[in-house]
């Protein structure tokens, strides 16, 4: 984890006065405000001041705090079994519209336990880095399982409307569950504009079912079965920093019955 740590440390900022931070023994100092943050034994940075923890955002935090064992347990080993892979090949899909290289750094928002750090790391290679934030750190905890395996994967407890990084830093942003509960959601797809590159790709994917087949018997059952189906993309949030926008609308399969239907929004940095 210190080759990740010391590329990451070119890019972080303070999240508060967005000063450059700089290594200490245990913990990161900003050279402005001369705040510290700490760094867990485990090696997960915390770059979450608790005035940036509240509303939807706190709830959640706590929920996701409770249920980390099983939400590990259920998308790293029920789902990819009870989908026969589907939900796996639904993430590679995601991803390569992100249009990697070998050697990109690429920022995942909401990393949770960390579903999504294989196939990005399969992606950028030894030579790119990814950096995964939540805002959970029990969710982390068990991400870091994963980049315990990589030199080049870097886990921080951050709020994603107030991203610690520098502008202009990612050559790509994936998101993928959770902005649909976000306590500011139009300040989080600001925060992923300002950290993206000239001409990054943004795929941000949440639960949400196509307007088409809302009215539809299956697709009243879907709602009533989880509020958050209801959910739309975050287009006009989006639209504010580009032009360059793609919605499209889907469902991942599984061996009894289709389930979480999901939006996908995909965007580019122009300017």
């Amino acid at each position: 984890m210190v080759y990740s740590l010391n590329k990451c440390l070119e890019i972080l900022r303070c999240p508060v006065c967005h000063g450059n931070l700089e290594l200490l023994e245990d913990r990161l100092k900003c050279s402005k405000c001369r705040r510290t943050y700490s760094i867990k034994e485990d090696c997960i940075l915390d770059l979450l001041p608790e005035e940036f923890i509240y509303g939807n955002d706190l709830k959640w935090m706590k929920f996701y705090d409770k249920t980390a064992h099983n939400y590990f347990r259920l998308f790293h080993r029920v789902i990819p079994i009870f989908t026969l892979g589907a939900e796996g090949r639904a993430r590679i899909k995601w991803i390569k519209r992100l249009r990697l290289k070998e050697g990109d750094v690429v920022l995942d928002i909401a990393t949770g336990t960390g579903r999504n750090l294989p196939y990005l790391y399969k992606m950028v290679g030894d030579r790119g880095t990814i950096c995964g934030i939540d805002i959970s750190y029990s969710m982390l905890i068990y991400a870091i399982k994963i980049a315990r395996m990589k030199k080049n994967i870097i886990l921080i407890r951050a709020n994603a409307s107030h991203l610690p990084f520098k502008d202009n830093t990612f050559d790509a942003i994936f998101h993928v569950g959770g902005i649909n509960t976000f306590e500011e959601k139009e300040m989080a797809v600001k925060e992923m504009f300002r950290v993206a590159k000239l001409g990054a790709k943004i795929v941000i994917v949440d639960e949400g079912l196509d307007p088409k087949l809302r009215n539809t018997w299956r697709g009243r059952r879907l709602l009533r079965s989880n509020k958050l189906y209801a959910s739309t993309p975050p287009v006009e949030e989006v639209r504010k920093y580009t032009d360059e926008v793609n919605i499209e609308w889907g469902v991942i399969p599984n061996k009894l019955i289709s389930i979480w239907p999901y939006y996908l929004l995909e965007a580019r940095k122009i300017c």
